[in-house]
């Protein structure tokens, strides 16, 4: 218990230190600037917001302080512990720096592997060629796996919780038809203290107070680590860690799409940390097991990106009707129980036959309003709602059956509407033929 409080102080630390706080605030500064555009674009789509850029920004500090807290606390339980020499916190800058590559290299599955093979390599050349100053580098691989395991157990945890807010209402085109979907970007600061250890002679100075360790600590790798740490003193390193979510779907509920991607992330950060079991035999298992992780994520995106083209489309409408992608909250859609993904079938005894009738009926909504639905699961509905002279938009965001003329559709510095789809169905066009040819 003595071990837990101490790490949580820590955490505490980060959080209220004032440079660790600048970081903080700096961070938080960020998310609002990014999150004012998407709320921004959220109510050119749908003319209003369902959650104000303050409060997605408050969610993301609070759920990456709730995310730091318990990464910190299964390190802490695990025996996750790095030697004060490691410079661990080098892995998250060359995150940073891979991020420049392509986003996703700033998951820690690639910079852990590069820091770790780094520091493998060092460690080589350092005996062969009987040189002690090259071993710069002190990384505990089997606590690096752990840590890239463990933050993507937390990271799933944060994209099933919180990754769906602020999720953009998007179109793209499949079996040349419009499909409509959900576009994701969240992000998550991190206060995490990582657990680390120096030889009691050694005059480095580690922040914080030596504190004694159960008996039962450390649960990995037991017996070694503990008569490892019994002449060590263990102190901690308060730092931030980022992780983030960026996806898109067609085929699933922002709920659904959220859940599956979360428990994929999850299982990966199980498997990561089950393969530091396997460190213990050897460098060359080490360079084997550094050299899967990253190979694992990115086999996890392909087939994450597998179910997506191979499902079908959740919302496209149809000769029935015309589906509902998304319901502003609060609005008279909501009021009136439309839900996402609903098939509007007839309004005041009119069947939707065109698309123009459903842009008619959303620019002059009138006194009374009468619609026959079909819920996803198939049922029939009917619902109505009177009064509605002087309330504003309905608040639902429709899929068309055919690309909107062009006095439908709002240019933006992109293109429209029209020139997005065209280069859909020009693409699946010579994916067709291309396939025809094989």
């Amino acid at each position: 218990m003595e071990l837990l409080i101490y790490t949580l102080t820590q955490v505490s630390y980060a959080i209220v230190e004032p440079s660790y706080a600048f970081v903080l605030i700096m961070m938080g500064i960020v998310f609002y600037i990014k999150n004012k555009k998407t709320a921004t674009l959220e109510k050119l789509i749908m003319g209003e917001n369902s959650t104000s850029p303050f409060e997605l920004t408050i969610s993301q500090i609070v759920m990456g302080i709730f995310g730091g807290v318990l990464a910190s606390m299964i390190f802490t339980y695990l025996g996750v512990v790095f030697h004060v020499n490691s410079n661990i916190y080098i892995v998250f800058m060359i995150s940073i720096l891979l991020m420049f590559f392509n986003p996703r290299f700033l998951c820690l599955s690639y910079s852990g592997a590069v820091l770790g093979v780094t520091s493998i390599l060092l460690n080589i050349a350092s005996k062969f060629l009987n040189n002690p100053s090259l071993n710069l580098l002190k990384v505990d691989i089997t606590s690096l796996l752990l840590l890239i395991g463990v933050m993507h157990v937390v990271e799933g945890i944060l994209v099933i919780l919180d990754g769906k807010r602020g999720a953009i209402p998007v179109f793209g085109g499949r079996d040349r038809k419009i499909v409509g979907g959900f576009a994701f970007k969240r992000q998550w600061i991190l206060p995490v203290a990582i657990l680390m250890m120096m030889e009691a002679t050694s005059g480095t100075f580690i922040s914080g107070e030596a504190v004694a360790t159960p008996q039962w600590w450390p649960i990995v790798n037991h017996g070694a680590n503990k008569a490892l740490f019994e002449t060590m003193i263990i102190g901690a390193l308060p730092l931030f860690a980022g992780v983030g979510y960026s996806s898109v779907t067609f085929t699933k509920s922002k709920t659904a799409k959220t859940l599956f991607s979360g428990a994929l992330i999850i299982g990966f950060g199980i498997f990561v940390s089950a393969l530091s079991i396997f460190s213990n035999y050897g460098f060359v298992v080490q360079l084997l097991l550094l050299i899967i992780t990253p190979l694992a994520h990115e086999a996890m995106i392909a087939f994450e990106k597998y179910t997506e083209r191979n499902d079908e489309p959740m919302y496209s409408s149809n000769e029935e009707g015309i589906r509902i992608l998304e319901v502003a909250p609060k609005s008279l859609a909501s009021t009136m129980g439309l839900k996402s993904g609903d098939l509007i079938l007839e309004i005041n005894d009119n069947k939707i036959t065109t698309d123009e009738m459903m842009f008619s009926f959303l620019e002059t909504i009138p006194n009374y309003i009468w619609m026959k639905i079909k819920k996803a699961n198939g049922e029939i509905r009917e619902i109505s709602h009177t009064k509605v002279s002087n309330e504003g938009r309905i608040g639902i965001v429709i899929v068309p059956r055919n690309i909107p003329s062009k006095s439908r559709i709002m240019k933006t510095e992109e293109g429209n509407f029209t020139d997005v789809l065209n280069k859909l169905r020009k693409k699946e066009q010579d994916d067709e033929d291309k396939e025809n040819k094989e």
